[in-house]
């Protein structure tokens, strides 16, 4: 069969429309900022909903980052070995600029907030929305270049761009108890106490050990605190009214955790399933859950899929019920073997000491549970 030049171009254009369509219908966006990954898991160059993406030097770890613009020239990384070897450069680099960051462009003196590196190999300077100019980051773009350069790097690759934070207590005293807000205002704070919220932004953050499955659609740019909580409500919501569709995967064991963090929402996937497994079961629940979503009007819902461990609740219920009743005995013995003491007159170092006893949770995320913000989780029970 001879197929004309008019009516091929015309066969091509109907297989791209049928390819978006049929894209579209399972969540798929097609967009210039996205690409496919290993798995057919939607994965966005500079995905916001993977923290994966960023591994942060110091600072704060952002929930959620949106690219403001990018400078210089990424240097040609094609194996592993380059890879680690430049990003131990760039982790130097860190090093020789915490000191300068810290004093002048960083909270509490300025607007950056983390220091960090992206998948890619940019160095990452990320601000919190606000006052962040052209001026200012090229003001800052010109003290990593200088530093870079006597490193013997030319034209270092910067991504500029703003993190997600959530309020946040800082820890600046603790013998005193003196805690500042994060974003809050800092008039009121002593120099000391200035010093320590500059150190305390110096260091490493500290972020949960899980292991990613896949991370699927955008958070928003989100300016302030009113503008997060309103859309972990819009989260809520989404998950709230997907839940009855979501349970039968968790009575089947197959899901331990459904619920949402900051910025997006969470399916803790049981890790002992097969991988073919898994991957069906991730795309069936986030077509459930971005039907849903657009039927509340958003796009691209944010969810990342990890790998959880399950523990049998029913089972741990008798473990701890025989712990209790266990501990309860030796309150007693310890009760009287005191009272046995007291009315010798003799000494026992031991003596109604009890030792603690740690509750086991229903669900365990790899590396344990990670921090949620206005607690919103929903647990089949």
């Amino acid at each position: 069969m001879t197929i004309s030049k008019s009516g091929f171009i015309y066969l091509i254009e109907f297989l791209l429309i049928f390819c978006c369509t049929i894209g579209t219908a399972f969540g798929i966006n097609y967009d210039d900022n996205e690409s496919v990954r290993s798995g057919d898991y939607l994965y966005s160059e500079v995905s916001n909903v993977d923290y994966d993406y960023y591994n942060y030097f110091f600072g704060m770890s952002s929930q959620g980052n949106t690219v403001i613009t990018r400078h210089g020239e990424l240097p040609i990384l094609e194996t592993e070995e380059q890879k680690e070897n430049w990003n131990s450069t760039l982790e130097e680099l860190s090093n020789k600029l915490k000191d300068t960051l810290a004093s002048k462009y960083m909270y509490p003196h300025g607007e950056v907030i983390s220091c960090g590196i992206n998948t890619k190999g940019y160095f990452v300077i990320l601000f919190k929305y606000g006052n962040v100019d052209e001026t200012l980051m090229n003001e800052v773009y010109t003290s990593v270049d200088n530093s870079a350069k006597e490193m013997g790097i030319q034209n270092i690759p910067v991504e500029f761009g703003y993190g997600t934070y959530g309020n946040r207590e800082i820890i600046l005293d603790i013998e005193q108890g003196i805690i500042h807000e994060f974003g809050g205002s800092t008039n009121n704070l002593s120099e000391s106490e200035m010093h320590a919220l500059e150190e305390f932004m110096k260091k490493k953050p500290t972020i949960p050990l899980y292991k990613n499955i896949a991370a699927y659609g955008k958070i928003p740019l989100l300016k302030d605190q009113n503008e997060i909580i309103a859309w972990a409500d819009k989260l809520s919501a989404i998950a709230g009214s997907t839940q009855d569709e979501i349970n039968p995967y968790m009575e089947r064991g197959q899901v331990i955790i459904y619920g949402i963090e900051l910025t997006r929402l969470e399916v803790g996937i049981n890790e002992t399933l097969p991988d073919e497994e898994k991957n069906t079961i991730v795309k069936e629940i986030y077509q459930i859950i971005n039907e849903e979503a657009r039927k509340q009007n958003v796009n691209d819902v944010p969810v990342i899929f990890d790998e959880g461990v399950f523990v049998n609740e029913i089972e741990t219920e008798d473990i701890e019920a025989s712990e209790e009743t266990n501990l309860s005995a030796s309150k007693d013995e310890n009760t009287a073997e005191l009272n046995k003491s007291n009315n010798s007159n003799s000494e026992s170092d031991n003596g109604g000491k009890s030792s603690e006893i740690s509750s086991t949770p229903g669900f365990s995320l790899l590396g344990g549970l990670t921090c949620l913000y206005g607690g919103w989780k929903f647990r089949k029970n």
